[in-house]
Order: C-alpha cells, then sequence, then structure tokens
C-alpha cells in the first residue's frame, strides 16, 4: 500500500459500515449539460490532454414505471475533457430509439430488459413477441465506445451499435453497415471490441444463429478505417447453441472465445435474466472451452477446461503469446455473474449485499491467467493473478501494450477490509516483482470515496515505461453526493489532480481515453468527424 492509501483505509475500520453515500451510485442522475468546467492546480502533460468519456446509469424511472434491475436503465453517457489548466464536463442522456420511445409515450416502452419493470409491461395479444428486436428499439446501449474512423461509437453485448458526436455526444444515428457479416438472426455480440496489436483494426465478432438447429455462427471480424462502412471477415466457428461472450481476447495472430458453460436464449414472456441456461457437462467439450480462431482463415482450435472447472468469466485484460501457447487473463467467478442479482433493491440492501462475501461460493471475482496450448491435445494450465480474498473486476493494461506481455494492470476492488462491499478502490497488480499478487499491489483508496473504472492515459515521451502515464477515473465522494474527476500517477498510485465537484455520476459502466494529441500512438482523435457505430 502506498503511504497515503494505508492511512485513508486505517479510516475504515470504523466508518465503512456506514457506507455513506453508496446508496446514491443506483439512483436516478439525468444532469445533461455540456462543457461545465473547473480549474486545477497542477498541470498535465500534453499526452494526457483529450477526453475521457464514461458510460452511466441515467433515469431509473418514467412515467408510472421503474426499473427493477439499475442495468436496465435509461443510459447515459459523462466526457471529462483535459486540458491546461482545466476539466470540461458534458453529461448527455442518450437519446436512444428505446429512450425516445419511452418519453413520448411517458412510460418506460418496448424492448429487451434483465428484469421486468414495476408495474409490469404487458404485451398485446396479438403482437407477444413486442419486445423483441425488430419489434422495438434495442438499442441503449450505453455499456461502452470506440473510435472508428474518426466517429464515436456506442455498444453494448449485440450486434446493435449507435453513432455519437463526440463533442456534443448527442447520439446521430444507428451505424450501418453495407457488408453481409450479420444475418437475419443476429443474436450475440461484445461490448469490448479489441484493436489488433499490428494492424489498428478493431475486431469484434457477431454470432449468426440457425433456428432450424439451434447451432449459432461465430463471425470474427474486423473494423478498419480504409473501409468504414465494411466489416472484413477474418474467421468463424460453429458453437452449439447461443453463447454469451462479454469479453474476448486478440493477438496478433488469433482471437480467443471464451465459451461460459451456459447457452442464451430469449424464452417468450420472459425477461433476459432467464435467458441464461446452464448446460449439462458429461465430457469436456466445446461448450466449456476457450476456441482459438487464426486470424488468417485457419480452422479453430478448441482448448476445453476440465468438467468441474466451468468457465465463468467477465472481463478479459490482455492476450498475448510467447513460446508456450496463448496467454488469457480474465476476470472469473464462481458463477454466471450476468445471471446473478442486478436488482437495485437488493443493491441497496447492504446486509444483503455484504453477506454474500461468506457465501460457500463468495460473491467475488478475481483474476485468473490462463495459458492455452497451441500444439496438441493438453488442457489449458491457470494460475491466479489478483488477491482472492477481495473482488477484482474492470481490469486494465497499457492500451499500448495490448498483445504483448504486460508486467501492470489496474482494476477496480470491493470488499477491502473483507467485510464491506462498498469498501471499494483503484489498484495496481505488478505481475513482474517476483512477490505474491497481494503482496504486489498498491491501490488508491479514500473513506466513503466510490470509483469507476480506471482507465490509463499512456505517456508517449521517448523510453516511456509501462506504468508511466496517467490514471483517469471518476470517484462519487458519498458524504457530498458530488463526483469528481481523479488523475492518479500510475506508477506511485498517488493523486495528480482532483478535478470537481461535478454533478453527481450514478453507477458507470466503461470508459475509454480519447486523446486530443494527434500524435498519440495508434488512436484515433475524438475531434475528427464523428459517425460510428
Amino acid at each position: 500500500l502506498g503511504r497515503a492509501a494505508a492511512l485513508a483505509w486505517a479510516a475504515f475500520s470504523g466508518a465503512a459500515a456506514e457506507d455513506v453515500g453508496y446508496n446514491l451510485l443506483f439512483e436516478t442522475a439525468a444532469d445533461d449539460f455540456s462543457n461545465q468546467c473547473v480549474s486545477i492546480s497542477k498541470g498535465l502533460p500534453s499526452w494526457a490532454h483529450g477526453d475521457f468519456v464514461i458510460g452511466s446509469v441515467g433515469l431509473q424511472e418514467l412515467g408510472d414505471r421503474h426499473f427493477v434491475g439499475y442495468l436496465d436503465a435509461f443510459g447515459k453517457y459523462n466526457k471529462f475533457q483535459l486540458k491546461d489548466g482545466q476539466v470540461c464536463a458534458t453529461y448527455r442522456m442518450m437519446r436512444s430509439g428505446f429512450y425516445n420511445e419511452s418519453v413520448k409515450a411517458n412510460t418506460i416502452g418496448p424492448g429487451l430488459l434483465f428484469y421486468e419493470t414495476e408495474p409490469p409491461r404487458q404485451c398485446p395479444f396479438y403482437n407477444p413477441i413486442c419486445n423483441l428486436p425488430p419489434l422495438a428499439p434495442n438499442d441503449n446501449t450505453f455499456v461502452n465506445t470506440f473510435m472508428h474512423d474518426g466517429q464515436l461509437l456506442s455498444l453494448t453485448d449485440s450486434p446493435y451499435m449507435l453513432t455519437l458526436d463526440p463533442e456534443s455526444l448527442n447520439v446521430t444515428g444507428t451505424k450501418k453497415w453495407s457488408d453481409k457479416v450479420s444475418g437475419l438472426a443476429a443474436v450475440a455480440g461484445s461490448a469490448h471490441p479489441v484493436k489488433h496489436p499490428k494492424t489498428d483494426e478493431f475486431i469484434d465478432f457477431v454470432g449468426n444463429q440457425n433456428f432450424l438447429t439451434g447451432t449459432v455462427d461465430i463471425a470474427v471480424y474486423g473494423m478498419s478505417d480504409d473501409q468504414p462502412n465494411e466489416r472484413l471477415a477474418k474467421a468463424s466457428v460453429e458453437m452449439s447453441s447461443p453463447p454469451y461472450m462479454h469479453s474476448f481476447g486478440v493477438t496478433e495472430r488469433h482471437a480467443v472465445l471464451p465459451r461460459m458453460p451456459m447457452k442464451f436464449g430469449l424464452p417468450l414472456g420472459k425477461p433476459m435474466s432467464a435467458a441464461f441456461q446452464e448446460l449439462e457437462l458429461t465430457k469436456p467439450g466445446p461448450d466449456n472451452a476457450f476456441h482459438i480462431l487464426p486470424l488468417d482463415g485457419g480452422g479453430p482450435i478448441v482448448r476445453p477446461l476440465p468438467v468441474d472447472d466451468r468457465l465463468y468469466y467477465i472481463h478479459q485484460a490482455n492476450t498475448y503469446e510467447n513460446e508456450s501457447g496463448i496467454i488469457i487473463d480474465l476476470t472469473v467467478a464462481n458463477f454466471n455473474v450476468f445471471s446473478g442479482d442486478l436488482t437495485t433493491k437488493d443493491e441497496l440492501n447492504k446486509t444483503l449485499r455484504d453477506s454474500c462475501y461468506h457465501d460457500t461460493k463468495p460473491c467475488i471475482n478475481w483474476v485468473r491467467r490462463f495459458l492455452l496450448p497451441l500444439k496438441g491435445d493438453g488442457f489449458p494450465t491457470s494460475e491466479v493473478i489478483s488477491d482472492p480474498t477481495v473482488k477484482t473486476d474492470f481490469v486494465r493494461v497499457n492500451k499500448l501494450y495490448h498483445g504483448r506481455k504486460h508486467c501492470f494492470y489496474w482494476g477496480v476492488q470491493w470488499f477491502s477490509d473483507h467485510k464491506n462491499k462498498a469498501a471499494m478502490a483503484i489498484v495496481k497488480y505488478d505481475l513482474c516483482s517476483g512477490r505474491p499478487p497481494a503482496e504486489s499491489k498498491t491501490q488508491w483508496a479514500r473513506p466513503h470515496w466510490y470509483p469507476s473504472e480506471a482507465v490509463l492515459a499512456p505517456s508517449t515521451e521517448p523510453g516511456a515505461a509501462e506504468d508511466d502515464g496517467m490514471l483517469l477515473f471518476t470517484a462519487l465522494d458519498g458524504t457530498s453526493g458530488k463526483t469528481w474527476l481523479i488523475v492518479v500517477d500510475a506508477k506511485t498510485m498517488e493523486s495528480h489532480v482532483e478535478a470537481g465537484p461535478f454533478p453527481r455520476v450514478a453507477f458507470t459502466t466503461h470508459g475509454e481515453f480519447y486523446p486530443a494529441s494527434a500524435q498519440a500512438p495508434r488512436e484515433r482523435t475524438a475531434h475528427q468527424a464523428v459517425a460510428y457505430v
């Protein structure tokens, strides 16, 4: 622990039980404005000038109905522009089709949700599938963004993407593709496209289902600025049923698709929380495995896990190759967290959210490094590379190290005091220190402050080390109910700049940094022309 973090952590001992202001993460925060600026007392290097954009929960209720699941709420994007002497914030509710039609009707409209609203919506008897696409807009895509051909795209775990104006954050449309990568029954996608470490293409996938056989063809594709409206098919693999793969890995030569042992269906009349169906495993096979797809079009390689080692994962930190095979670092859990309890009511219940830490299968995530052999028929091997006594997720590496060996990663930590979920921190792990993971970490923490995902703005100075850079994240001060943009020295984990206060940002999804400098390696600037999803 850094000295400042250690002192702050000591203060948790008597105060954390109160979790002051934690509930504010799960309440409506629909502020909508442009360029609210505050001065900062310390300068920032030019490579840290740019836009930090992060999604969040916006509106939890409308008219006579409210959302039950906090991730179902109407989404919002928040931008913090870092420049000389100031930080300027823009908050914008997503005027998606789902939002616009709901506002017009003054109630929560049709669309797929993890949990049905209260009071529940009802499809008319003549249209029992009124919530399914294309009958309803399913475009509440506030999970993540990325740049393509100078456009800011918003996406979630589906084939649909929206385009946003990077200056105003206004929704400008739906991304239209001229290719035929998506079939008539596209049922899967990932909210985490990965930039190829050599070509700068963004790699993602779409699942096309055959409703006659139930099988799904997973088509991996690339998105290049040279062909901004056409996705280039790279590889494909057939899976026995629709998978749910929130994230995946890419090396210079391969895409790595982790298949959880469940299938994702859309049962009529039921919300998406009922769509996850566990698969029965009798022997190692492709339904609980890593599917390795050569990007040159070669045949897939399947590396199954043992039957009693069910692959429940959430986020990928990095994937790269060495002489032994492929390394992929994933946050994993004891169960499929996407089918777990994501209701606002239970997250607001302190007893419930804390007590699961002591369950037989605790409600924590940890980071697990898998080695996938490319030759022979051996099982993957693995090791834990985070503190297994706390919850760690939203893990990120220096983006300049995507696809190659890294020493450091950063993440969000819960249950830091081994009692309270709301005891949160931003942590840094040093995997090259030679020490056990729990002993290698340093952290930024403050009582009753609740941080978002942390994103590294890497130094572009000649000879910069892997952990030279500024770590960017928002943090809700639970006592004041205000949000701050925190800029931390990624090497020391000490605050460099704290900008605020700004109006409250609620529960956040994923953030990205878009540098203003055209010299920033392998990144598009958020100030170019906008129009991609």
